[in-house]
């Protein structure tokens, strides 16, 4: 089990690839307001995925009221309510925002973004090399930012894997 913000599962959800989640990591719960950001884009590819998922029964919203001793960081809404869930299960945490992993490390969580969630997918023998890397070049066409050198820490680590 992982909590998961937003970003991964709009990340993963555009590319048809949100079942890498339940596969790396079988049940995710999410919080009602990272629920509420996703569902804007009413029809896309990746709400019709949330969606399923949630009717499949392996991505679970749960309401949450926010931790107090983040009440007032500088962060969105959806990423302090994923931070008090995962704090709450003692549960790592899914997310692309640098912010959130910082608040996330105050409470000792392990934090990760979705790069993880593709590095783990290879090592766990769900996707094969050359598809880690292809889905990594469509996350980025589709403008999820990822400077040179995490591109290049990516591609070295799943080089060094050893499936």
């Amino acid at each position: 089990m992982i909590i998961s913000d937003s970003s991964p599962i709009i990340v993963l959800g555009k590319q048809g690839k949100l079942e890498l989640l339940k596969n790396c990591f079988n049940k995710i719960i999410i919080p009602r307001e990272v629920y509420n950001e996703i569902i804007v884009k009413n029809q896309s590819n990746e709400v019709i995925s949330l969606n399923k998922a949630i009717n499949e029964k392996w991505i679970i919203i749960e309401d949450v009221e926010i931790n107090e001793l983040i009440e007032d960081a500088k962060i969105e809404k959806g990423e302090k309510e994923a931070i008090t869930l995962a704090h709450k299960y003692k549960s790592s945490l899914i997310t692309d925002d640098e912010s959130a992993k910082y608040y996330s490390s105050l409470f000792n969580l392990e934090a990760h973004g979705t790069l993880y969630v593709l590095l783990l997918s290879y090592k766990n023998k769900i996707i094969a090399k050359d598809k880690a890397k292809e889905l990594l070049d469509n996350i980025i066409k589709e403008g999820f930012y990822v400077s040179d050198i995490l591109y290049h820490t990516f591609i070295n680590a799943l080089e060094s894997i050893r499936p």
